[in-house]
């Protein structure tokens, strides 16, 4: 069971700045993915992540003004590494993979079904920064499953088993284990 919201409630979704898929769509309909490790809170409501230029994930959300951020679980962690290859843009990473699309909430991308939680933005604005650009996006909504939801509306990671990259590029990546209050 899904719960989904057309809102900004959404951003809560991808606390601890977990592992995420970016999904987009290719003007041919195909669905792209990419593997990122880390993005930027720019306000409650948008998130900047740098992608590169030449990427195809860059090109679609140019092109469709829309991405989505996908949460996965360690339960998927090997289909990261089929999804971080190098797969040509008439190819589907998601179909590489074995994965399930979900169809979107507030946009036309769809998610990943396997991930945990999905989070869906509008593209807002790009600062360029040499080989790569800042992509700056807006919530418009997303689910999350309902078992992984905390008591404040939040990703439970425990529950969900979120994952962080931990040695880029290579495809090793470590689980939340402690809590340290400060």
């Amino acid at each position: 069971m899904y719960k989904e919201v057309r809102d900004s409630s959404a951003m809560g979704y991808m606390a601890t700045k977990p592992t995420m898929i970016i999904t987009t769509l290719h003007p041919s309909e195909i669905v792209n993915a990419g593997v990122f490790g880390a993005y930027t809170n720019i306000s409650p409501t948008q998130v900047g992540i740098a992608i590169s230029t030449s990427s195809h994930t860059y090109a679609n959300i140019l092109a469709n003004r829309e991405f989505v951020i996908n949460i996965p679980g360690a339960d998927i962690v090997k289909t990261i590494r089929v999804i971080a290859d190098s797969i040509p843009e008439e190819k589907s990473e998601v179909d590489e993979a074995g994965l399930t699309l979900k169809d979107g909430i507030a946009t036309k991308t769809p998610s990943i079904a396997e991930c945990v939680a999905a989070v869906e933005f509008v593209f807002d604005q790009e600062v360029s920064i040499g080989a790569h650009c800042f992509m700056i996006g807006k919530v418009v909504g997303g689910w999350i499953k309902e078992q992984f939801l905390d008591t404040d509306g939040k990703i439970d990671i425990f529950k969900a088993r979120v994952i962080k990259d931990f040695k880029y590029p290579k495809p090793l990546y470590v689980l939340p284990g402690e809590v340290i209050e400060g």
